[in-house]
């Protein structure tokens, strides 16, 4: 994701000159500067005393490793943007002596296409500045929210892991379509911009799901009988089950 984003804003957002990346993979590191014209950092204090806002793109397990030695080097008026899944902004500021501003992120992989939703919350030192930077390059990537930090988990299951979601039910769409005799081929043409049509017009309309949802219906007709097999397949239940899933898994990240 660290490297999706740094591909979004470079010479967008910051100069790429500007920017410095680090990475236990140096493969991907050569990779991405070559690519940008970015510059590689030997390790995290070397990133931080290059940078002014730091980028924080690591595991939730790799946060005890990582903040340390960003609070080594970091002084004001440096300040850091996390997308560490369920990590808080309150967790994060333990690592320093002086809190520095911090914005919390819960992007989600359609960035790599720049269609991802991102949702920003500010810690206790940030300002509207800082929100400001911070949605600018998230900006780069799609588009962004901001919310009060106690939304984040339920965020992250939704929109966070969402898109393993819809995968799954295009996969299931075009499984039903080979099922009833079209080619694996048409099938998951048909699924995947089937989705994407109906999302495309509940994005512009900003109409209820439910509005575009009746106006494909028809008393007695096809897709009443499809809605009514989704309905007592439990659809619905299935898909709250999911995100409660994953929304307690981002608070037990969070613990972690």
């Amino acid at each position: 994701m660290g490297g999706i984003i740094v591909r979004s804003i470079a010479d967008t957002v910051f100069p790429a000159e500007q920017i410095w990346v680090t990475d236990l993979d140096e493969t991907l590191v050569k990779q991405l500067c070559e690519e940008k014209g970015t510059n590689s950092a030997s390790d995290v204090v070397a990133l931080v005393e290059n940078t002014e806002v730091i980028l924080c793109a690591v595991t939730p397990p790799a946060v005890p490793h990582v903040l340390p030695q960003v609070a080594q080097a970091l002084s004001a008026p440096q300040w850091l943007i996390s997308i560490a899944a369920g990590v808080t902004t309150t967790t994060l500021a333990s690592y320093f002596n002086e809190v520095p501003p911090i914005i919390r992120v819960m992007p989600n992989i359609s960035a790599s296409v720049g269609a991802a939703i991102s949702v920003l919350t500010a810690g206790s030192a940030a300002n509207q500045e800082h929100l400001e930077v911070a949605s600018q390059v998230f900006n780069a990537c799609g588009t962004s929210l901001a919310m009060d930090e106690h939304h984040l988990d339920a965020v992250t299951g939704v929109s966070g892991s969402g898109p393993a979601y819809v995968a799954l039910f295009i996969e299931a769409l075009a499984d039903a379509g080979v099922h009833v005799g079209l080619s694996r081929t048409d099938a998951q043409q048909l699924a995947i911009h089937t989705v994407l049509g109906a999302a495309t017009m509940l994005a512009e309309t900003q109409e209820h799901p439910a509005v575009l949802k009746n106006r494909v219906t028809t008393p007695g007709g096809t897709t009443a009988a499809g809605l009514h097999a989704l309905e007592r397949g439990g659809l619905r239940a299935t898909i709250t089950e999911a995100i409660l899933a994953a929304t307690e898994r981002a608070k037990e990240l969070g613990r972690a």
